[in-house]
């Protein structure tokens, strides 16, 4: 079985819950995919924590990448995210 990652939560949402666009509240997140422990704190005030990049797992955007869906606008003022699925060109196999 492979190893649970923190933000694999997400992936798991977004697969099951997200549309076209989801747009999701800190408190939201909080509450429905780390009512334990949260989001860091860097996420509500770092716009880099949310970067479309694999790069830093210690971030959340393999939670993200990995459902297809791409964050396109953040607001750390108003505490929400959105993201967008991903549409893949019919020439990506």
């Amino acid at each position: 079985m492979a190893q649970t990652k923190k933000y694999d939560v997400i992936t798991h949402y977004l697969k099951t819950n997200g549309g076209s666009q989801v747009t999701l509240t800190f408190t939201q997140i909080d509450e429905l995919l780390f009512p334990s422990s949260g989001l860091p704190k860097t996420a509500r005030t770092e716009k880099d924590w949310w970067a479309n990049d694999y790069r830093h797992p210690e971030k959340g955007a393999y939670g993200w990448l990995n459902a297809s869906y791409e964050v396109v606008s953040i607001n750390l003022a108003k505490e929400f995210i959105v993201f967008n699925k991903l549409v893949k060109s019919s020439w990506l196999i």
